[in-house]
This record gives structure tokens, sequence and C-alpha cells, in this order.
């Protein structure tokens, strides 16, 4: 030891970090010696010919893949029986998780059931709805519910479906009136309701904002119609106290939104879409628009959950009248427009891809236009190994409302109206690659 303390101070620290090491963890260490293979037995695999068994423990490996929403610490606590992984390559059966809002009635939850390796080939897909009215707990149960309905083919084939106890939970009644001895009747036929509203402030010596928002929602959705009427009401007011005097901002943005769209089969949609604005930002003392559209799926509707490519072609009418003369010399006007969008989305195993493009004019000028690219790529290129970019670019000829003259500083630097630009981009990338384990951190909520 005593030459230790002759060695430079971060080659000491190396040491005693090593030496430690080995004092506080002699049986991890001394494990993996029992269990290394011999130079014989260590062969290269390839994934699909390792593993291919459950493992010693009889769990299957589970992959979940889904967004930050899903609660996996509490499906960890409520599904024990199976290994999550942290790979999709090395899982015998990839569950993906989408959720797809339904205005204010509620949220549909679709899980895919992909089975890999032993059980390649054994896929379904299953549905959970969760109403607007559930809490978060009800939510959560349901979703993880569904997976434990989804997951037992697969874990009755292993050893642990002796931990599996099976019961239902129905009333008879409920059992008979479905049955069709007593047709159930929705006294809202399908429409859902919301009101919301709220507010918010903070002050400190020199400045304060406060801002307010409420409306109300108006829902209702079938395989057949998907109908919403939406008005809403926004404030916002920030004051700045400086040597010359208060500094104060009022903006408001209120208005409303809502469509009719029609099923006409499991490709073909039309709707109508109708608008309206007040903003102190856009220079809109008031804007309305009716905008008819039509839709095509090419893959059937069906399948949205998991891949979708469509094509929209919306024309429509509009009425503007500005707060401020625009930089056009317009006080008011009426406007037909025309519109063309191109979408697609793909949720799979090896990752997830939504990107788009739409075109747009005014038809009294074919200068007065707009064009968007957008793309969001996340593709898991090998075992561990992801990678995520993103991507927007617009080209802007269409800001018709734009006040004419000069905007103050002040003006500019609040925010407090929209400022000519003739385009935006906008772009993210990025790389990750986890190793170690294959199996997720078991749940701790400790500190």
């Amino acid at each position: 030891m005593q030459y230790l303390t002759k060695l430079p101070g971060f080659i000491r620290f190396s040491c005693l970090f090593l030496l430690t090491s080995c004092l506080l963890f002699p049986s991890s260490s001394m494990a993996n010696d029992k269990v290394k293979p011999s130079n014989e037995s260590m062969v290269a695999h390839s994934v699909d010919e390792v593993n291919t068994e459950p493992s010693g423990n009889g769990r299957i490996n589970v992959f979940l893949d889904a967004g930050w929403w899903l609660d996996e610490d509490y499906i960890r606590q409520q599904i024990p029986v199976v290994n999550y992984v942290r790979d999709r390559e090395v899982s015998d059966v990839h569950i993906i998780v989408t959720r797809h809002g339904a205005g204010s009635a509620g949220t549909n939850y679709a899980i895919s059931f992909i089975g890999s390796r032993r059980f390649r080939g054994i896929d379904h897909d299953m549905e959970y709805w969760a109403a607007s009215t559930n809490t978060g707990d009800d939510t959560r149960r349901g979703y993880t519910n569904t997976l434990k309905i989804g997951l037992i083919q697969y874990i009755a084939t292993t050893s642990m479906v002796d931990k599996i106890l099976i019961e239902f939970d129905y009333d008879e009644a409920a059992v008979i009136r479905d049955n069709g001895l007593e047709p159930e009747r929705d006294p809202w036929n399908g429409w859902v309701f919301e009101i919301y509203g709220g507010g918010n402030f903070s002050k400190e010596e020199t400045r304060s904002n406060s801002s307010s928002r409420f409306g109300f929602h108006a829902d209702r959705i079938t395989t057949e119609w998907k109908i919403r009427a939406r008005p809403y009401f926004n404030f916002n007011k920030r004051t700045f106290k400086t040597d010359s005097g208060d500094i104060i901002s009022q903006t408001h943005r209120h208005g409303f939104n809502t469509y009719v769209v029609k099923s006409l089969n499991n490709h073909w949609s039309v709707g109508v879409f109708g608008s309206g604005l007040s903003s102190t930002f856009s220079n809109m003392k008031f804007n309305a628009e009716l905008v008819p559209a039509l839709e095509y799926s090419y893959f059937p509707y069906r399948e949205a959950t998991r891949r979708s490519i469509t094509i929209a072609y919306r024309m429509g009418y509009s009425y503007h009248d500005y707060i401020e003369k625009t930089i056009f010399d317009k006080e008011s006007e009426w406007l037909w427009s025309q519109s063309l969008e191109a979408g697609a989305r793909f949720q799979q195993p090896w990752g997830n891809v939504r990107a788009g493009i739409t075109g747009s004019h005014y038809f009294h000028d074919f200068s007065y236009n707009r064009a968007e690219i957008f793309a969001n790529v996340n593709i898991r290129v090998f075992q561990g190994f992801s990678l995520n970019i993103q991507g927007n670019y617009n080209i802007i000829n269409d800001l018709i409302s734009i006040p004419a003259g000069d905007l103050t500083l002040e003006q500019i630097l609040l925010a407090q109206s929209q400022r000519s630009t003739s385009f935006s981009v906008s772009g993210t990338i990025g790389l990750s690659y986890t190793f170690g384990s294959d199996f997720s951190a078991a749940y701790n909520p400790r500190l």
C-alpha cells in the first residue's frame, strides 16, 4: 500500500475504486465465473437460433412497444409471469400499443400481439376503450387486463400456465339483453359533451402574467359517423414595469371548429369542415370557413392502427374581416381555396414512420400558396440501436392577413402580431444504443 501513495491522484482513485468494488460485490463476479461457458461452447448463433424455448424459469420474453403514457411499472406488477426484455430481437412476443383519441368521448387503445421465434406467425389484435369518464387508474387497469387476456395463448404453452386463474365478471341480466332479448338503449345516442375552463397567473415585482381559457366539446363517434362541435375562448394579459411606465400586452384567440365525416366504405369517406376565428395575433377580427372534403385510404380503415396511406382533397370558401388593413390593402374579402394532402403512417415491429405532404392555394391568385413536407422516422436498425429523424419544411406564400406598416419593437418582442415569412424549417436527429442485460429493470419505487 505504501507504493500506492506515490502514484498520481487519479490512478490512486482508480485502484481504490476497483479494490472496493471487488470487496463489495464478490458474489456477483463469482456467480458469473460459475456460469461462464467453456471455449468449446462459445459458438456464434443468430438471434432466431438461440433461446427459442422459454427461459429456465418457464417464462416467455415480452417486449412492450408503446409511448410514455403506458404505465409499464404497473403492468410489470400485475403481470409478473413473463420476462420483460429491452429489445424486440430477443422477445417471444412483441406487443405494440397505440392510442387514438375520439374527441371528448374517450380514447381507444389498439394492442397488437406479434409472435416471434417459436411463436412466429401467431399474431392477433385486441382493443380497449377508455371512456373520458375513466380515472387514470381505471384506464391502466383496463388496458392491463386486455394485455393479460392477449398473453394467455402464449403463456398457456409454458409451465407458467399453472399460475393462471381465469374468472368471469358478468351480469346475467346483461347477457340476456345482449343476446337480443332486450336491446340496449342509449339515451344520448352516442353523444358525449364536455365543458372545460381554467386559468393561470404569475406575478413578481417587475412583471405579471395571467391567462384564461374555456370552451365546450360535443362529439359523436361511431363506425359510420364522426361529428364534432367545439367553440373555444382564450385570453392572455402580460404587464411589464419599466422606468418609463407599464407595458401591457393583451391578446385573445376565440373561435370554433366543427366537422361531420361520413364513412362511405372501407376505403372512402366524405366530410364537411367548418371553422371560425377571431385573433389579435393573426390580425383577424372575424374569419369563417366552410370546407367539403373527400378522402381515400389505400389500406382498409380497420388497419389504420398499424398502417395507413391516405389522400385527401379539400375545397372551401372563406370570409376574412381584418382588424387592420393588410399589406394587400384589404379590410375584408371572400376567398376560394383548395388543398391536397397525402399522408402515411406505419407502426411496425421494426419501428414507426409518419410522413406527409400538403399543398394549398387561393383561387384568385395562385401565387398565394403554401406547401408542407414533414417526416418522423424511428427505426430499430439492429438489436439495441435506434435511429430517430424528424423534419418539417414549409413554403409559406399565403399570409394574407399580415397588417400593413411596420411592427413596433414591443409588438415583435411580445409576439403580439404575426410577422411575414416565406418559409419555416425545423428538424432533429438522434441515435441511441442500448446494451447489457436483455431483461427490463424491476419495478422499484424507493426514493
